[in-house]
């Protein structure tokens, strides 16, 4: 006879219905309990549309999770899975905390029911998560209990993590079923492992709370399991025969499930060792007798399964057909509608727009020459100041520097010559040399940093991104174009000017700790990101201190033939992406 044992460890692990808020069975539980799927789905229609149209989102999400439930009884995982993220996208859009996080962790338990033990982690960890940041303290040990499980399958080190978890919970709780099950799971914990005396004192505190708990379920698992250490570890094939045996008389009602039919292959094989053949043999047939009642019963179920998802497929069909209709006559009425109510605006409009649109086209030429003057101002003196700033750069750099290092030069010389006259004076006169030298090349570099003319834009920006970089706020630069990439002076120095422009308004105004900047080059184009986690701001107000502010920084741009677009909100940082033509 073939040896098979069966352990039951985990009574928590895979449950399909939600538990945080199923207080009491109503009717579609009801339908559900009893795999009468076609009226709970048809229910699950009316009262989700009854929900919508008073705009009763908390309830409308309830119905969906239900509804997602008889799906996946169904064996309809991609149906469950919509249902669910529906779910997910209203409770973000309404704010429904507590239903997100009971979705978040059936969207884990379905992932996990199909193995998928990466993304079922994933999304009860964000469960929890959600439930820690509002401190939403009702959710119990259960969704912990549901990692356990997946971590235990998985042979993950983070088992023992979880199983400590399920433990803190179930003290807090205090229930007796509870502690049942969590040191079940201690007992499988260890006997996975081989540790067979830890997990027998687990399971012996497991019995005691399950005989506590009258729960029947619970206390077979555990007589189950010790029936089990006894016949696998111990050898006592009569003590395992003693314990199969009253988990037979305590479920002497249940002649039908699968667990039934593991005892009775357990006694088989325990009797077959004691050498009571004669019971082996009964036990083997009583085996042999319920899995095929089962097996006839499930095959049974799968057939009217299939025919309830034919039925179900077309219920829904039906509904989409009469939906359709509905809405194509409700779109008809409303076209006859607005069309009436058009054409008497229409008619009662035509005039004035037709004697406002004269004095509009002489109104927008007067603007559009006023703001064609100002923009061509605002041009030219963008153009002058940065001439301006090259010849005066040029200038401190190549005229007055260079004599402020010849007169310290000459300075330096006669002290070297005359090493015996030791004058505080020329000292002092040097030194001031050195700091007007200094001075007048740090005014030049910034005028026109040398890096730029010499190397080119992207130097000079990895450059400046790390100077303006400290323990504060970070900048951080990455070009996607050819090291040494040149462009035409006047272009390089006018997008330096933009980038360092902006680069001011985060470090005046955004209180960000990060800054971004991509620079890359396509169809002719250069395309410029900076991006910060600051404050952000409303952009339909102009935040300029200068009078100018971002209004020059659109002019700089506009001017080069490029476009600006910038995405910001209160609180969540801003972007802005700029578009520039590379001149020929």
């Amino acid at each position: 006879m073939q040896k098979i044992l069966i352990i039951f460890f985990l009574s928590l692990s895979f449950q399909c219905f939600s538990q945080s808020f199923e207080k009491s069975i109503d009717s579609i539980d009801f339908y559900i309990n009893t795999k009468n799927f076609i009226k709970g789905l048809d229910l699950s229609e009316k009262r989700s549309k009854e929900y919508l149209s008073q705009k009763d989102y908390e309830k409308y999400c309830l119905i969906i999770l239900k509804k997602s439930t008889i799906y996946f009884l169904l064996n309809e995982k991609e149906k469950s899975f919509q249902n669910l993220f529906q779910v997910l996208k209203i409770t973000d859009e309404q704010n429904l905390l507590k239903i997100k996080i009971q979705t978040l962790e059936d969207i884990g338990h379905r992932y996990a029911t199909i193995l998928d033990y990466k993304k079922a982690i994933d999304y009860y960890h964000k469960s929890i998560a959600l439930a820690k940041k509002n401190k939403i303290t009702d959710q119990n040990s259960f969704v912990y209990q549901r990692i356990y499980a997946v971590y235990f399958e998985s042979n993950s080190d983070s088992a023992f993590y979880y199983l400590e978890k399920v433990m803190k919970d179930t003290r807090k709780s205090g229930s007796d079923k509870k502690f049942a099950d969590s040191y079940n799971n201690y007992f499988s914990y260890y006997n996975s492992r081989q540790q067979y005396d830890l997990a027998k004192k687990y399971l012996d505190s497991s019995l005691i709370f399950a005989k506590r708990s009258k729960n029947n379920y619970i206390i077979s698992t555990a007589l189950n399991n010790l029936g089990c250490h006894y016949m696998i570890v111990e050898k006592d094939y009569r003590k395992a025969i003693n314990e199969f045996e009253k988990v037979i008389k305590l479920n002497s009602t249940d002649t039908l499930s699968s667990q039934i039919a593991d005892i009775y292959l357990n006694l088989s094989y325990g009797y077959e060792m004691v050498g009571d053949y004669k019971n082996a043999h009964d036990y083997l047939n009583k085996w042999s007798t319920l899995n095929e009642n089962i097996y006839q019963g499930n095959l049974k179920q799968a057939i009217n399964d299939v025919e309830t998802k034919y039925r179900i497929e077309k219920m829904e069909s039906e509904n989409r057909e009469k939906e359709r209709v509905f809405d194509e006559k409700q779109k008809n009425n409303h076209k006859i509608i607005l069309i009436f109510v058009a054409l008497f605006a229409f008619s009662t409009i035509l005039f004035y727009f037709f004697y406002q649109n004269l004095r509009l086209k002489q109104k927008n030429k007067f603007i559009e020459l006023d703001r064609q003057v100002k923009q061509n101002i605002i041009n030219a003196s963008i153009d002058g100041q940065e001439i301006e700033r090259k010849n005066i750069a040029n200038i401190l750099h190549d005229s007055i520097s260079a004599l402020l290092s010849s007169a310290g030069l000459h300075l330096a010389a006669y002290m070297a010559n005359n090493s015996n006259e030791d004058s505080a004076e020329i000292k002092k006169a040097k030194d001031i040399l050195k700091e007007a030298h200094d001075n007048v090349r740090d005014l030049s570099h910034d005028l026109l940093p040398p890096l730029l003319a010499k190397f080119g834009l992207l130097h000079a920006l990895q450059d400046l991104s790390e100077k303006n970089s400290n323990s504060v706020l970070q900048f951080e630069y990455m070009s996607y174009l050819k090291d040494g990439k040149r462009y035409p002076e006047e272009f390089e120095m006018r997008v330096y000017f933009i980038i360092t422009e902006l680069f001011n308004n985060i470090m005046k105004h955004s209180k960000a700790s990060k800054a971004y900047t991509t620079i890359e080059e396509t169809n002719n184009q250069l395309l410029i990101t900076v991006e910060d986690d600051g404050k952000g701001f409303d952009t339909t107000k102009e935040l300029s201190s200068d009078g100018f502010g971002l209004t020059q920084i659109k002019s700089r741009i506009k001017h080069l033939g490029g476009n600006i677009t910038i995405n910001s909100k209160i609180n969540a940082g801003t972007l802005i992406y700029i578009k520039l033509q590379i001149p020929k």
